[in-house]
């Protein structure tokens, strides 16, 4: 856990507002992670939600709960996190029927990739010439884009898992063997992954935001971590 320590004479304390800013630095890259891996998934729809938009959502629901302004940095981080976990969850549970529409697009592109033919598909399953595409939003980056993908996220996942950087930022191998590894995990294994790595929080606040035993988030975390090291050292 971390220490708190109380105001140093004479300093003004933080209003909730400087708070709540101070703790986006490490919400935002969650958040983000995890829309991506909706989206991966075929659950959420591709750049139909941001991480500002659930992001505000949370701190809307903080002022709605009249949360008082000398409220612990600390817990409120961990309030913070806990309302965006379960935004998160509520979301990729209404949005997942279009998980079965979006496979069946993917299976038809990959049909049409076997066939060589030089057709795609747009938004209504229609037969278009490649050529006639000029719209940017038909232009989708290849799946490796979308995870882990940064040099904010390679660098916290290098850290976690104890690689040299030289080794890691250089070989982009290991890089497609993490992100191919990354993906197959499951839905709840990769969020507890991902509040760990991007939201830097410890086993114990992992398990409070969760409502999950301690115990099983560290053998989650153990897991994955000597699994990961063992493909990519």
């Amino acid at each position: 856990m971390r220490n708190t320590t109380s105001n140093k004479k004479g300093k003004k304390p933080k209003s909730l507002e400087k708070k709540i800013l101070s703790n986006i630095d490490l919400l935002h890259p969650y958040v983000k992670q995890r829309l991506k891996v909706g989206e991966y998934m075929g659950i959420l729809p591709r750049n139909m939600y941001k991480p500002n938009g659930i992001i505000d959502e949370v701190i809307l629901k903080i002022y709605e709960n009249n949360v008082n302004n000398d409220i612990d940095p600390y817990q409120l981080q961990l309030m913070m996190f806990t309302l965006a976990n379960k935004r998160l969850f509520e979301l990729f549970e209404s949005e997942k029927w279009h998980k079965d529409s979006i496979s069946i697009k993917i299976l038809l592109e990959e049909e049409l990739k076997l066939l060589e033919e030089k057709f795609t598909i747009d938004a209504d399953f229609d037969y278009i010439m490649n050529e006639e595409l000029d719209d940017i939003s038909y232009h989708q980056d290849k799946e490796e884009s979308h995870l882990l993908q940064s040099d904010e996220i390679q660098q916290n996942v290098t850290d976690f898992l104890e690689l040299k950087e030289n080794i890691f930022y250089k070989n982009q191998v290991k890089q497609d063997t993490l992100r191919k590894m990354y993906r197959v995990l499951p839905l709840q294994t990769s969020n507890v992954m991902d509040l760990y790595v991007l939201g830097k929080l410890n086993f114990q606040e992992i398990a409070t935001i969760l409502d999950e035993d301690i115990v099983e988030i560290k053998n989650i975390i153990s897991f994955v971590k000597e699994n990961f090291k063992k493909h990519l050292l």
